[in-house]
């Protein structure tokens, strides 16, 4: 089960440079399941839907392959899927780190998660990722 934390301690409006930092040392303090089912919350509500091309806010997983001129290597983008967590019973998947790829069967959007049943955070179609 996941350790639990105390909640941030500073949820007033975060209006300077000083306020934004001590929010993200409480951020960092989160394992990077707690991070994404942070900004699970936040992200979407930045959503622009009102627009002639909506658009979502999401998290995603950049890598390169090793090796070779990085220059040139072309980099690999998968959303960060969020964790069906009524399916895990509360939790956030069986792993610590986003060790689950796929697609989403409904988009199409390249999907990573800690959990192999994750919601797409583009269309919230439930993926099963391997």
């Amino acid at each position: 089960m996941t350790e639990v934390r105390p909640a941030l301690t500073n949820v007033a409006p975060v209006t300077t440079d000083d306020e934004r930092d001590a929010l993200a040392r409480e951020l960092l303090r989160l394992s990077l399941p707690e991070l994404v089912d942070v900004l699970r919350r936040v992200l979407p509500a930045h959503a622009e839907h009102g627009t002639t091309m909506p658009s979502t806010l999401v998290l995603a997983e950049v890598s390169r392959p090793p090796g070779g001129d990085s220059s040139s290597a072309q980099p690999f983008i998968e959303a960060v899927a969020w964790p069906d967590r009524d399916y895990y019973d509360g939790d956030f998947g069986p792993n610590a780190a986003n060790l689950e790829q796929g697609s989403c069967p409904d988009c199409g959007l390249e999907a990573t998660s800690t959990a192999k049943l994750a919601f797409c955070p583009l269309c919230g179609t439930l993926c099963r990722l391997t």
